[in-house]
């Protein structure tokens, strides 16, 4: 009977292990790598981001408007790396 109820929960476990968390949709603005830092930043708040924290290179943008946090990384002047990352991290 044990064996049975192991079988039974295994997929849902499998599942539950295998589940990844997401943040957002950041395909709008994926587009942004390797843009030199000004234009890249201007285009983020033309498609509805707003900056709500900065730290050396790397930035963390919210668009209330499809609840995105995006973080965004510069390095040498141009974006480097545009990640999705928790909604916590905007302060949301």
């Amino acid at each position: 009977m044990k064996r049975l109820i192991y079988l039974a929960l295994a997929p849902l476990l499998l599942a539950a292990c295998q589940s990844v968390p997401t943040y957002g949709n950041v395909s709008d603005i994926t587009d942004l790598n390797g843009v030199a830092q000004a234009p890249a930043f201007s285009a983020m708040r033309s498609r509805g981001y707003e900056r709500v924290v900065n730290f050396g290179q790397t930035s963390v943008w919210w668009n209330s408007s499809t609840s995105t946090c995006a973080q965004i990384t510069v390095t040498g002047g141009g974006v480097s790396d545009v990640q999705s990352v928790p909604a916590s991290d905007c302060s949301r």
